[in-house]
């Protein structure tokens, strides 16, 4: 029987949560009915750290040419076009949230039968930074017309991606599933590890740990976490911040740590493959997003048993019974309060196994196979 062939576009293979969800889809897509290909169109060192994963998940690698410019975008174009012309590909699948929007064109003008756009966030960083704009709001109109216009299935990582990317359209049916639950692998975040040399290796001796992970970038507030840590730690000097991540922010978040004499209580950790270790030697998980599409971090604590404050803009659907969502505009005191709370033991909360599962890989795979199959 002919396999399916799939082309995945992803711009970089980083650590974030949409560079995991491509590397865990090929991981769990069934090999004996597709085969993959996944488009790289990012060349930075960082954005290839998990090529190698993807390789060894029986998938081929093509890079095309950085998102940047508007010459090497439309020699990206050229080169995506002659990939799915040429090799007669039966499901093109974009995961670049506004920028989806020419690379389905692109797939439609080769022939794409199947063009999937899959929304991961909620909001654009542009707008965070420099506001709605007019040339924000105009951008983002064509760019949702496009991402709709040109492809035959829509999905996203909760209901609040798909209402930003698809805004004023009616994008509920029947026939595939909308909403798939970005996979992971679960028992990967509960193997057991020798806390106490972990713990060692990073310098950390205090009685409590709370750990943040996410890029150092406006859609993370890393300003507001670096001050209400700083808060946290006027009410207690029990705790250190465990950071992990990396982002053109960092330096301003060391200087705020820094000015309120609490710089030597963080462990800037960068960016790691280790993920599933470090959130054992921590005891709370601290994510105050300005947006995510879903957050699957929190999933990844949840299910290494951590409780998990968050703000409310991060979509519910990470609830797998051990958050606490509070509001984004909330007084720096009122987090660090909850904070405290929770490692004293004044909150406490409960994995539903029933909702994690939901976060599989397996359960994944199975609901992108469903969209795939679906010609």
């Amino acid at each position: 029987m002919r396999k399916i062939k799939v082309c995945i576009l992803q711009n970089g293979l980083a650590r974030g949560g949409t560079d995991s969800f491509v590397v865990n889809l090929c991981k769990g897509l069934d090999k004996n009915r597709f085969d993959v290909t996944v488009v790289n169109p990012s060349l930075k060192p960082e954005s290839l750290v998990r090529e190698p994963e993807v390789l060894a998940a029986g998938a081929k690698i093509v890079h095309t040419s950085p998102l940047e410019s508007l010459g090497s975008k439309i020699k990206h174009f050229k080169m995506l076009y002659r990939l799915l012309r040429n090799g007669k590909y039966d499901v093109f699948q974009t995961n670049i949230d506004l920028f989806n929007g020419p690379n389905l064109f692109v797939a439609w003008l080769a022939g794409v039968p199947v063009r999937c756009c899959h929304s991961h966030n909620t909001m654009q960083q542009k707008s965070v930074v420099q506001g709605m704009t007019f040339p924000v709001r105009i951008y983002q109109t064509i760019m949702k017309w496009m991402c709709w216009t040109f492809s035959n299935r829509r999905n996203g990582c909760s209901e609040d991606a798909m209402n930003f990317l698809f805004s004023g359209r009616d994008w509920h049916q029947d026939k595939y599933p909308i909403v798939v639950n970005n996979g992971i692998d679960i028992e990967h975040y509960r193997k057991q590890i020798d806390v106490e040399r972990k713990k060692i290796e990073f310098g950390l001796t205090t009685k409590y740990n709370i750990i943040t992970v996410g890029r150092i970038i406006p859609q993370k507030n890393p300003l507001f976490i670096a001050e209400s840590f700083a808060q946290l730690c006027k009410i207690r000097n029990d705790v250190d911040l465990v950071w992990v991540g990396i982002g053109d922010k960092e330096k301003e978040c060391r200087e705020i740590l820094k000015r309120e004499k609490v710089l030597d209580r963080v462990h800037f950790l960068g960016s790691r493959n280790d993920v599933n270790e470090i959130l054992h030697c921590c005891d709370l998980f601290y994510m105050p997003s300005v947006f995510e599409g879903l957050g699957i971090v929190i999933i990844e604590a949840q299910a290494a048993g951590l409780p998990c404050i968050v703000s409310d803009t991060v979509p519910k659907e990470t609830n797998c019974g051990a958050v606490h969502y509070i509001p984004l505009k909330a007084d720096k005191a009122v987090w660090a309060k909850a904070m405290s709370d929770v490692l004293d033991g004044k909150m406490i909360f409960e994995v539903n196994e029933v909702s994690l599962q939901r976060f599989s890989l397996h359960h994944m795979a199975e609901q992108m196979m469903q969209i795939f199959d679906n010609g």
